[in-house]
């Protein structure tokens, strides 16, 4: 027989009654009920309603250590980091109950407090990017301590681009479009895509001889650097190596791009408004087309200042009178096939492998074939179907080589980044037989100006190899300055 219900809420049923009371403003009518039921995050909540901080603490802190994943407790330590005035906590907590709840955003509650912690703290405080990114880690870390090897899905972006916008709105989208509007490096950028960067990016003011980021942090964000100027340099233990700087209308950060840590202090050499933006934005955002554009003609004069500043250091030699001409090389043939398969390693999606094999022609070249001199006009970007191809500069002392590449990587992507770069900034010469597909710059032109959105992939490519060079010179440049020594 079956017994019959004995008319006694459960403690969930207590608990739950609990939380509609004190949301209804009845702390005292719960307060029973949270008892009873044993809920920490409940009774740290009516700690927190009755101003007993401590008391609170102790209950949430206990109800994390027992189950951080809990976007209660998190929304709820949060809260009470910030009534205790301790902003980047209270920051941490409330991303980390965003991170966990189902649509991955905060609350309209939460995403106040979040705001005004932010305007409230003494100090500035990182990034939304690296604060979502920090939150992520710390749940990412719980999660492997109770089951090694698990992986939490990544939800910082959408985050990031919930918070952003939201800040955009309320600094004023249309007044930070129009200034946009005014720059002149801006001009061939379209009010649509000026638009998308006043709304998406998220606005910094940094006073002068401060940083916007140290050597070696996280990159989250890379930056336009609206007004003012930005400064780069590394330490080395013989002082300072300069490694240029970020004028009115440039970009700077371009690590954000390679997610590896930050290559150099960056600092403001006077007043400073700088507009920061994740990776997303240039991977997802329908308007990326004309910024990519840009951001690739800002990495290209960036790279070109890096090698100005290693030429100084040290200087090239000029080439003997003998040095041989580039190569033509011979015409080739390679399956369609082939060369997809090719560019496939080359981080290429999969339409513009197609295009890029549609529009490259293939050249083969013998062992030791100069393919490009230092100083020469770029007028062709090279990928490599078979073979190596070696990359280096002429220095006092002899030939030093930066790379040695393999098949599916690009190379001389200068030619098509920048059109008015001043020439090659190294030789480069077939390793041994190589293969090579060539993408002479009127042909890439033409693919741009015929369809410009669907080139976008290529075009965010070619930024991220020009910011790998970026970062491999600056590398290379601090390295050359500690074996330098002091001078």
């Amino acid at each position: 027989m079956t017994s019959a219900p004995s008319g006694r809420p459960s403690r969930d049923a207590g608990s739950s009654l609990a939380r509609l009371l004190l949301a209804a403003g009845q702390p005292e009518a719960a307060r029973e009920l949270a008892e009873q039921s044993d809920d920490e995050v409940l009774l740290g909540l009516l700690a927190l309603a009755s101003h007993d901080f401590a008391s609170a603490r102790r209950r949430l802190d206990e109800a994390r250590a027992a189950n951080p994943f809990d976007p209660r407790t998190a929304s709820a330590r949060g809260r009470l980091s910030f009534l205790e005035r301790r902003f980047p906590e209270a920051v941490g907590d409330l991303l980390e109950a965003a991170l966990l709840r189902p649509d991955g955003l905060p609350d309209a509650t939460d995403a106040r407090f979040l705001k005004a912690a932010r305007a409230l703290a003494p100090e500035p405080l990182p990034g939304w990017a690296e604060s979502a990114a920090a939150a992520a880690g710390r749940l990412e870390d719980a999660a492997r301590r109770l089951r090694p090897g698990v992986r939490l899905p990544d939800r910082t972006a959408g985050l990031v681009r919930f918070l952003v916008r939201r800040s955009a709105w309320a600094e004023g989208v249309l007044d930070r479009a129009r200034r946009l509007s005014e720059m002149s490096s801006l001009a061939g950028v379209g009010d649509r895509a000026l638009f998308a960067a006043a709304s998406g990016g998220e606005l910094r003011r940094i006073a002068a001889g401060n940083y916007l980021y140290r050597e070696g942090e996280a990159s989250g964000e890379i930056s336009f650097v609206v007004s003012g100027r930005i400064e780069l340099e590394r330490a080395t233990p013989f002082g300072p190596q300069s490694l240029g700087d970020a004028p009115e209308g440039d970009f700077v950060g371009e690590e954000a791009l390679l997610e590896v840590p930050r290559g150099a202090d960056a600092r403001a050499a006077g007043p400073a408004t700088l507009l920061g933006f994740t990776a997303d934005f240039f991977a997802d955002d329908a308007d990326r087309a004309a910024w990519l554009r840009h951001l690739r003609v800002c990495l290209s004069r960036r790279l070109s200042r890096l090698n100005d500043l290693f030429r100084a250091f040290f200087p090239g030699q000029a080439p003997p009178p003998n040095l041989p001409q580039a190569a033509e090389g011979a015409a080739a043939s390679i399956s369609a096939e082939d060369k997809t398969r090719t560019l496939s390693t080359g981080g290429l999606s999969a339409s513009d492998r197609f295009l890029f094999a549609a529009f490259a022609e293939e050249r083969r070249y013998p062992a030791e074939a100069l393919l490009f001199r230092e100083g020469d006009p770029g007028d062709a970007l090279f990928a490599i179907a078979q073979g190596r191809v070696r990359i280096s500069r002429r220095l006092a002392g002899g030939e030093e080589a930066f790379a040695i590449l393999g098949p599916g990587e690009i190379f001389g992507e200068m030619a098509i980044l920048d059109p008015a770069s001043p020439g090659r900034s190294a030789d480069a010469r077939a390793h041994e037989e190589a293969v090579l597909l060539v993408l002479a710059r009127p042909r890439f032109e033409k693919l741009e100006r015929s369809d410009p959105e669907g080139c976008a992939d290529l075009s965010a490519l070619l930024c991220r190899i020009a910011a790998r060079r970026c970062v491999e010179t600056a590398d290379r440049l601090a390295r050359w300055r500690m074996m330098a020594g002091p001078g």
